[in-house]
């Protein structure tokens, strides 16, 4: 066991990389912190502890790191300056360090101590994105390990995938203001109607091939610090039905076999001139069924989407799905009216990763029709992981709430361990939990981790589904009491100011459930929910619902059952 007790010495390679000096500087940072002095040069008569840092060892895949540990030496190495930054943090966790939240580190105290040994980490996934807003602050993504393309992380802190436009970007290609009125034919035919509103592009149109190859050329010129491209659908059905569109699609038993054929003579167009460059589309939808015959290019990301899933059952094993997405106004059909079909997302799952290269997957973890209601989802983050990983998948992204606030129905908790999960998911979720509850909620973890405890096995059998309202079957009054009771408790330990607030804000989400199953004529429901919306800002939640206004949404919440009728809430836009 290497003990460090007072001094370390840290130790650059010559010609070490920007980020690799930013590990030091973060490793110093921490050290600081418990008490341990750090010095480049360590005086001749100092007893002290050296680590090595060295981005210049060939062989460890990208992002990986390897740490050795003798009795007075830690080696640090990798391939590239990213991974130092991942090991640096890991080493902090083997001594006692937790980085659970942006505004949340756990520091142990001096002295700190480390098994000898060497240890070998390697990313489960290339891309691991987590579209969590906290989770989007480039100096806590990466103590995630997290190379998130939204975020913010910068070269100096790894550095992050580049991906430019992201996802549904054909009315960036094709404009629809643009081109509609002279080139009706450029988009979905439904029903042997042109569509305008809610419209597709048509891919068999030779016109809108050209097009799009010199849209992508054109963000290849401006943005050529990108790899990744995305020439994607927009959100929302209406595949183009005319009958050269659907012949190519019949053909290919999916609608998907167009966009395939489309997204590929782009990807081989590109490759003649940037044979770097990766081109991205989706698998959603209406498109979510793999083709029979053709392959995606070796030059083409195709990401694979589960928005009609259930997420309180792990999706490998629950085949129980919903139709009639609306994104927009952020609804479903019930689980038991969903459409029957002859497929479902594990079969489409394995038949994608058999003919893709480069499959990724967008998952999602929240409730987006309802912020703040409690989510069941906790025991099946790890599962659908180590699912995705079976299959080869390249990259995931594990999208919750992006709003630009804070967030409640244990958001926290959820960024912290998908973060984990999406760099090595076989960890102990149980282990992370009871990490994460103790340093984040401090005196009042005890009745935390019990709430915890409550969500994690809350669904049961119900099924759970991203556009859920506040009579879900998982929610009854019961599991809510229960929960209300826990919040009590936790509220009356609660010792400092920090641990009120975030018990504070995690009640948020019990009493939004119960404010949202009340009768708006019921004595003293206006009164709460104006309490409520008064904490609501104080708390920093700045979305009740998705992309929809705050005191739009507050007033449904104190006039309208269920919060259903959401007609009168005025969306919101904002640069993600």
């Amino acid at each position: 066991m290497l003990r460090i007790e007072s001094v370390v010495s840290i130790r650059l390679c010559a010609d070490a990389a920007e980020c690799v000096s930013y590990a030091a500087e973060e490793l110093t940072r921490c050290l600081a912190a418990a008490g341990i002095q750090t010095c480049m040069e360590p005086e001749p008569h100092v007893s002290c502890v050296t680590v090595h840092l060295n981005d210049h060892v060939p062989g460890l895949p990208g992002g990986a790191f390897r740490r050795s540990v003798s009795q007075d030496c830690v080696l640090l190495e990798a391939s590239e300056g990213c991974g130092i930054v991942y090991g640096t943090y890991d080493f902090l966790e083997s001594l006692g360090f937790r980085f659970l939240a942006p505004d949340c580190e756990t520091v142990p105290s001096a002295p700190l101590q480390v098994k000898e040994g060497v240890t070998e980490q390697t990313p489960a996934f290339q891309a691991r994105e987590l579209f969590w807003r906290a989770a989007m602050d480039g100096a806590f993504a990466v103590r995630l390990r997290l190379n998130s393309a939204r975020s913010t992380i910068t070269p100096r802190q790894g550095g992050k995938l580049m991906f430019y436009n992201f996802s549904h970007s054909f009315n960036e290609l094709v404009p629809i203001e643009t081109w509609f009125d002279s080139h009706p034919e450029y988009f979905s035919m439904k029903n042997h109607v042109r569509l305008r509103e809610k419209t597709q592009l048509c891919l068999s149109n030779p016109d809108v091939l050209r097009l799009c190859i010199q849209g992508v050329r054109g963000w290849i010129h401006e943005h050529p610090e990108c790899r990744i491209f995305s020439v994607s659908m927009n959100d929302w059905y209406n595949a183009c039905e005319c009958p050269a569109c659907r012949a190519i699609d019949e053909e290919e038993g999916s609608q998907a076999g167009s966009v395939i054929r489309f997204v590929n003579a782009i990807a081989d167009d590109i490759a003649k001139d940037y044979p770097q460059v990766m081109i991205h589309t989706f698998a959603y939808l209406y498109c979510r069924r793999p083709p029979r015959h053709v392959r995606p290019r070796r030059n083409v990301i195709v990401r694979l989407c589960s928005i009609e899933c259930c997420f309180s059952h792990p999706i490998g094993s629950c085949h129980r799905e919903r139709g009639g997405i609306d994104v927009q106004y952020g609804s479903a059909s019930n689980f038991a009216d969903a459409p029957s079909t002859d497929t479902s997302f594990p079969d489409d799952l394995r038949k994608w990763s058999a003919i893709c290269e480069n499959l990724f997957i967008w998952d999602y973890t929240t409730n987006y029709a309802n912020y703040l209601l409690p989510f069941p989802n906790l025991r099946v983050l790890k599962e659908n992981l180590l699912l995705f990983q079976r299959y080869g998948i390249k990259g995931v992204l594990e999208q919750g709430n992006f709003s630009h606030g804070q967030c409640s129905a244990l958001g926290q908790l959820k960024t912290y361990l998908l973060g984990k999960l999406l760099w090595d998911p076989h960890q102990d979720t149980d282990q992370l939990t009871k990490d994460f509850v103790s340093g984040y909620y401090g005196s009042a973890s005890a009745p935390m981790l019990a709430y915890v405890h409550l969500w994690e096995e809350a669904a049961g059998s119900c099924h759970a589904g991203i556009y859920d309202m506040p009579d879900a079957a998982y929610l009854t009054d019961e599991i809510l009491a229960r929960a209300q009771t826990l919040l009590s408790q936790a509220a009356a330990l609660a010792q400092t100011a920090a641990d009120r607030e975030r018990v504070d804000r995690e009640a948020l989400s019990i009493r939004y459930a119960q404010l949202a199953r009340e009768a708006p004529n019921t004595p003293g429901h206006d009164q709460a929910v104006e309490n409520f919306m008064q904490d609501v800002r104080r708390l920093g939640i700045t979305e009740l619902f998705e992309r929809k206004d705050l005191e739009a949404s507050g007033e449904l919440l104190r006039t309208c059952m269920y919060t259903r009728d959401r007609q009168s809430v005025p969306a919101i836009t904002y640069p993600i």
